[in-house]
């Protein structure tokens, strides 16, 4: 069995957002730069089918979106600014329904490989990113629910208990939509976030849907000690048989959409603290897919420390 398996598509470069947002696709070539460094092997992720897309996203929503992704640049602008169903900075280009199909696809393809004992641990290169979708909404640069889709799938596939755990510095408020509609008794949904995200406003403590509100200017200690109090103790009372993460990058100190002050090495700390728990309670078995991270230097430093993490014992 592999330690890590790493997946991405090279149409996740095709997604088009407008120039003067941070999310873009520098952000992918970085962390592709890094691997070619480590001579870190990735395997081409593959493309969701219909099925599994409709396990989280309403039918209308997956065909608007693919009907965006089919329109001229002018026309597109115009139904992009006037859609009810994706927020207008989202934005879908020519490339982006490809790019969201391959970035949701491989997190699906990774369920498969881990569950199936290919490999005990696997990172997934997606964008766009997923977290912010939700069922018939697309926002925050986010048109399917990556993690979420692979969630559900790892149910269709077999899983009985899984859980999602969400580091990125915005709430993951379309996982949590999906999540409370379709994840039953069977998905627990952990998301940390600066106080007061703009996302966090309708969120609702339960047993299964537990949120994490971190302090403006928080250094590590403060969030390690929330995470062992909070996050630890959940997945302990919960007991997945497989734990995923929404692995976004964006509580650095460098980056420009948080004022959160994590260093680079502290998300080596971070991911090894879940790694160890999924050591005790489910084999190890790991699934990540990027989520935020927007200062392009930064991000490969914290999704290096990432993988060294994710191949430790």
């Amino acid at each position: 069995m592999k330690k890590l398996n790493i997946y991405y598509h090279e149409k996740s470069l095709g997604h088009q957002l407008y120039p003067f947002f941070s999310e873009k696709a520098t952000r992918v070539k970085g962390l592709i730069k890094l691997l070619k460094e480590r001579d870190l092997p990735f395997t081409s992720s593959r493309r969701a089918t219909e099925d599994e897309l409709l396990e989280a996203h309403d039918s209308n929503y997956v065909e608007h979106v693919k009907a965006l992704s089919q329109k001229g640049l002018l026309s597109a602008f115009i139904a992009n600014t006037l859609s009810p169903s994706v927020q207008w900075y989202t934005r879908v280009s020519h490339g982006s329904y490809d790019a969201a199909l391959v970035s949701a696809g491989g997190v699906c393809q990774a369920v498969e490989d881990v569950l199936e004992g290919e490999a005990k641990r696997a990172f997934v290169i997606a964008r766009p990113p997923g977290h912010h979708a939700g069922i018939e909404r697309g926002e925050g640069f986010c048109l399917f629910n990556n993690i979420a889709i692979g969630a559900l799938h790892a149910l269709k596939k077999g899983a009985k208990k899984v859980a999602i755990i969400d580091f990125d510095r915005h709430h993951g408020n379309g996982t949590e939509e999906i999540v409370r509609a379709y994840g039953k008794e069977n998905i627990l949904f952990i998301s940390s976030f600066q106080n007061e995200c703009k996302y966090a406003t309708k969120t609702e403590v339960s047993d299964l849907i537990v949120p994490i509100a971190i302090p403006d200017k928080s250094d590590f200690e403060t969030v390690k000690k929330l995470y062992e109090e909070k996050a630890v103790k959940a997945l302990h009372a919960f007991e997945p048989e497989l734990i995923f993460i929404s692995a976004g990058f964006d509580m650095h100190v460098d980056d420009p959409l948080t004022n959160i002050r994590l260093e680079s090495k502290d998300f080596f700390a971070l991911t090894k603290m879940l790694v160890d728990v999924a050591d005790e309670l489910c084999e190890g078995r790991v699934i990540s897919a990027l989520e935020g991270g927007y200062d392009v230097e930064a991000l490969s430093e914290c999704v290096g420390y990432h993988l060294e993490a994710m191949e430790s014992d």
